[in-house]
């Protein structure tokens, strides 16, 4: 049985190769996916911590190939704020979008199972 430091870390680069690869929108996915397959009580929290994760890994390569301090300091002046909230900004959207997926889907399945059997 794999240690929850590794599921955690497979999990976290799922995230990132799954939005590298296809787009943002692969985040609740994931999230939903690994909410179903889970026994951890505390799945959507670790769904949103890993998908920060993922998004980390992610940030630090562009970090390491281009420049997105420069990118960040542009953009953040365009909206006025300071481009460490962007930054901030960039990893808390997909930690909330997974931790509402994984929230949201053990109720979602309750409620297919109830209409299915009605």
């Amino acid at each position: 049985m794999l240690s929850r430091l590794v599921r955690a870390v497979l999990l976290a680069e799922a995230f990132a190769v799954a939005t590298f690869a296809l787009g943002w929108w692969t985040v609740p996915v994931i999230a939903g996916i690994y909410s179903l397959v889970s026994t951890n009580p505390k799945r959507a929290g670790t769904a949103g911590v890993c998908a920060l994760a993922g998004w980390a890994t992610l940030l630090l390569l562009d970090f390491a190939k281009g420049p997105v301090g420069a990118m960040a300091t542009r953009l953040g002046g365009v909206m006025s704020l300071p481009p460490f909230v962007l930054l901030v900004l960039t990893l808390v959207f997909p930690a909330l979008l997974a931790w509402s997926a994984a929230k949201a889907m053990p109720s979602l399945r309750g409620s297919a199972r109830k209409a299915s059997s009605s």
